[in-house]
């Protein structure tokens, strides 16, 4: 799970930088000094494809959502999932319940970690230029006992 964390998309970048200017020796900082002093300028820059589309959550909604999603159990320990490919996507994060079992490249996927007996909810999330595009509309299935 931490390398999933750890693959979590960057959708902005935040630059630091500090000027020179630093109290001389023997000399106290002020204590009037506003906290919008220049001695730090931050300055916030979008990667690619990360525009004002993006929301809170960091997912572009201006990306087309996956279609076609197809979810059928195979037995009682397997859930098989395929779907139409979305242009430009790279990758397809699986979310099965709140978590991400996956990060694949294909339009099908077969979960091998279901447990028989158990209703599970599925959705699908395309990777367009590096950027996390919408879920697609969830689909739940019951493995047998």
């Amino acid at each position: 799970m931490k390398s999933i964390v750890a693959a979590l998309v960057v959708l902005s970048l935040t630059t630091i930088s500090c000027s020179d200017e630093s109290p001389k020796t023997n000399e106290s900082p002020k204590t009037d000094e506003s906290p919008t002093t220049n001695k730090s300028e931050i300055e916030s820059k979008s990667l690619p494809g990360a525009g004002s589309r993006v929301d809170s959550s960091g997912v572009d909604n201006s990306i087309t959502k996956v279609t076609g999603l197809v979810v059928k159990p195979s037995g009682p320990k397997e859930v098989n999932l395929t779907w139409n490919s979305v242009p430009d996507a790279t990758t397809y994060w699986i979310y099965r319940d709140k978590y991400v079992p996956a990060i694949i490249t294909k339009t099908n996927y077969a979960d091998r970690s279901v447990r028989p007996g158990t209703t599970y909810t599925y959705s699908i999330a395309p990777v367009v230029n590096g950027v996390l595009g919408p879920k697609s509309v969830a689909v739940t299935v019951t493995t047998p006992r």
